[in-house]
């Protein structure tokens, strides 16, 4: 079963740009819009960053799954 990536509704629901995000993991803003719409499949490397941006593990990525908030590892 292939389960949607919800990339775009975590993002909105941080305030976040979708420059930003593109910026903070390092990819061209144009790669980041076409995986929020399902044009383009990210690689496990790129998933990984865009969770640990949007403060959340890889599974919250995708529709369905319950949001885990990543702890500050300065607690």
């Amino acid at each position: 079963m292939n389960k949607k990536l919800i990339i775009k509704q975590l993002r909105i629901d941080r305030n976040m740009h979708q420059q930003v995000l593109a910026d903070n993991i390092g990819i061209n803003r144009t790669y980041l819009s076409a995986i929020e719409n399902g044009k383009m499949l990210p690689t496990v490397d790129i998933l990984l960053k865009i969770a640990e941006a949007l403060g959340c593990k890889y599974t919250a990525l995708y529709e369905d799954e319950d949001l885990e908030i990543i702890k500050n590892n300065n607690d």
